[in-house]
């Protein structure tokens, strides 16, 4: 007789899922407080309590290992602004909700700016080159979100000008990008909403200028 039961997943399958996210998550952590050369295979292995050749296995090399992370990172990113602004009810909303966005997932997860974009930390680095290039893809990735914004922002009828358009959207990425920093470094930080409404308030001025003219 055949049976009907269904068969369970592999466990083998699921173990090593499940343990390639602890080790990304202590690697996340570990990085962010000790700088790339501050923190060793060893230290990332005593965290999760597995071997260090079983972290080679997965993931080759440190230089293997960091880029898993920043790629991790960079996902978990980028889909939490996109689903942030995909879900606001207009432009201006869409600005806000992922200003919101972006500094609560730092806040959420408190090494992630050093691991993820922080060129101090990728200067001690000794392979920077590849690790500088997928530092470059996040930026790029957020740049080409906040232009879409600013191309629904215009009318119709308003001839697109490319250059205007990367300007802006550059001018705003940097913008996001002290504003983490200096939240990073002080010890009351405003909260993410009140950092948002802020430069939300002062950039909008500036795309309602942009759309009426």
């Amino acid at each position: 007789m055949t049976s009907t039961t269904a068969q369970p997943t592999p466990k083998r399958r699921r173990d090593r899922a499940a343990r390639e996210r602890e080790i990304l998550a202590a690697a996340e952590r570990i990085f962010g407080e000790r700088g790339y050369q501050g923190t060793s295979m060893d230290d990332v292995a005593a965290a999760v309590g597995v071997s260090k050749p079983l972290i080679y296995q997965y993931y080759g090399s440190k230089d293997g290992l960091f880029l898993a992370c920043l790629a991790r990172l960079r996902a978990q990113l980028l889909e939490t602004v996109s689903d942030a602004v995909l879900a606001a009810t207009d432009v201006e909303d869409a600005l806000y909700a992922g200003f919101v966005a972006w500094f609560q997932f730092l806040d959420d997860h408190p090494q992630a700016w050093s691991v993820l974009i922080d060129e101090g930390m990728l200067a001690t680095t000794p392979t920077a080159g590849p690790m500088a290039a997928a530092t470059d893809e996040v930026r790029a990735a957020f740049i080409e979100l906040i232009s879409a914004m600013v191309r629904l922002n215009l009318p119709p009828t308003r001839e697109v000008d490319p250059d205007e358009i990367e300007i802006l959207a550059q001018s705003i990425s940097g913008a996001t990008e002290r504003l983490a920093i200096w939240r990073t470094r002080i010890t009351d930080p405003p909260t993410p909403q009140k950092v948002a409404q802020t430069l939300k308030d002062l950039l909008w001025q500036g795309l309602k200028t942009l759309s009426t003219t």
